[in-house]
């Protein structure tokens, strides 16, 4: 899914703005400690799935996810959005798909060849979401077809999704890069450093408060 989901962003928080509310307001909880809170379900979640309880584990992995959204709420809806907040959140969404999938391997429900191939493809193509604006978004959410699915083929989805993202957002980056020099004027060298100083001043502008 790409980027500037504003408006759906907006609809849900309304939806949940009592929670967020008493997460911040009566408890006190900062978008970072619900953040950490989210990846503590999501260790929860690893253990319990790791223990040959998969369908327990798919209920901590749900209950991750929700905290993961009430983080991005907060951040918006009291003007608490950074940088860095934005990128704490990144690095505790990808370990706790880490250790979410190596759970599932520990099971013995994937194979570990499997869950790292699909690991890799994933923060591949979360090395260059900044950049390319895409995101297949099939990550953790695909998980819960286990009930119906073997997961061996789940992960495949996961794995195949996130790596032809990675390739599309690769090709994306570099027609953007191609048009930023079709527009600049100038030999090789200039064009290519004028280019490369306007990409950082976008990524720059566009560092965007979390999203869940």
């Amino acid at each position: 899914m790409f980027k500037h989901l504003a408006a759906l962003d907006s609809v849900v928080d309304r939806g949940l703005r009592p929670v967020v509310r008493l997460l911040h307001l009566r408890l006190g909880l900062s978008p970072n400690a619900v953040s950490w809170a989210a990846f503590g379900a999501s260790i929860a979640a690893a253990v319990v799935i790791a223990a040959g309880h998969d369908r327990a584990g798919l209920g901590l992995v749900a209950l991750g996810q929700m905290l993961d959204y009430f983080d991005g709420g907060i951040a918006r809806q009291f003007g608490l959005a950074s940088v860095e907040g934005a990128r704490l959140d990144t690095l505790l969404d990808r370990a706790s798909e880490a250790v979410i999938f190596l759970g599932f391997a520990f099971a013995g429900l994937a194979s570990l060849k499997l869950v790292l191939l699909t690991l890799t493809a994933v923060l591949l193509g979360s090395a260059i979401y900044e950049r390319s604006g895409l995101d297949p978004g099939f990550k953790r959410v695909v998980l819960y077809l286990g009930l119906w699915f073997p997961y061996s083929v789940l992960f495949t989805v996961i794995f195949a999704a996130n790596l032809s993202g990675y390739v599309i957002g690769l090709l994306l980056i570099d027609l953007q890069f191609q048009h930023r020099m079709d527009a600049l004027e100038g030999d090789f060298d200039t064009v290519a450093s004028r280019a490369a100083r306007l990409e950082a001043a976008e990524r720059q502008a566009v560092q965007a408060p979390r999203s869940a």
